[in-house]
């Protein structure tokens, strides 16, 4: 049986203005290309630093000279993330680290992206930028205190609160094929701004109302209140209505 091989170099991430040591550690041993400045790891393969941990089946992290200095880290296969703060599972990891962006591509499975108060879940790309502290994601949902929004492109800002420094979400912007489900509550449309801080959720255009098989209502617009589960319906403009049918059966 292979032992495992574990790595503690004179490797060190460069990111702005930290640096720290990364310990690379892989069932399969390392492969260095010196000429590619290139460390290849396969079989549980991992990458840690002091606030992050990666695995995946395949790692290749890529270094500058003189110093070697790690500026991208590629993880394949069964990758995981772990943090204080986030915990994230996907099929490909492109860690762009001088610029602070990870990159999230699912393939075979979706992408989990979860935090403290919230899960994104994506069919299609994920890219966090860390300094501003948002994410975009494709074909996805995120879920928020029981309640989830689908779009075709989410934009999830985040904000750090509490002593642990821990992510929050903030707000969030849609567009595409919007769909809100707020228990038996359904709010249909083309763009959405929703607001966790004062449970406003905001739809436009091509909105639809829909309330079991009690009520379907639509107009141009839709105010939500998340807290009170008071929806106010909006004309799309001066010359347009608010159609809606209500059910009267007991």
């Amino acid at each position: 049986m292979l032992k495992k091989f574990i790595i503690l170099l004179s490797l060190t991430i460069s990111s702005f203005a930290y640096a720290e040591n990364i310990e690379l550690s892989a069932d399969n041993g390392l492969e260095w290309d010196q000429k590619q400045t290139k460390i290849t790891m396969k079989k549980n393969a991992t990458a840690k630093t002091a606030e992050y941990k990666l695995t995946a089946d395949l790692i290749e992290a890529f270094y500058k000279e003189p110093n070697k200095n790690i500026y991208k880290v590629i993880a394949i296969d069964n990758v995981k993330v772990d943090s204080q703060n986030e915990h994230i599972t996907t099929d490909k990891v492109i860690y762009d680290i001088d610029n602070e962006i990870i990159t999230l591509i699912a393939d075979k499975n979706s992408t989990h992206l979860k935090n403290k108060d919230s899960e994104i879940i994506a069919k299609g790309e994920v890219i966090y930028y860390r300094t501003p502290n948002y994410a975009t994601a494709k074909d996805a949902k995120i879920i928020n205190t029981g309640r989830e929004l689908f779009a075709d492109n989410l934009k999830v800002y985040f904000q750090k609160t509490g002593k642990k420094d821990t992510n929050e979400l903030k707000s969030i912007t849609a567009n595409g094929n919007i769909k809100l489900v707020d228990g038996t509550e359904e709010l249909y449309g083309d763009n959405a701004e929703y607001n966790p801080q004062n449970g406003y959720a905001t739809i436009t255009d091509n909105v639809y109302f829909k309330k079991a098989d009690q009520a379907n209502l639509s107009g141009g617009k839709i105010i939500y209140d998340m807290k009170t589960g008071i929806a106010k319906i909006l004309p799309k403009d001066n010359e347009s209505k608010v159609k809606g049918v209500f059910s009267t059966n007991k």
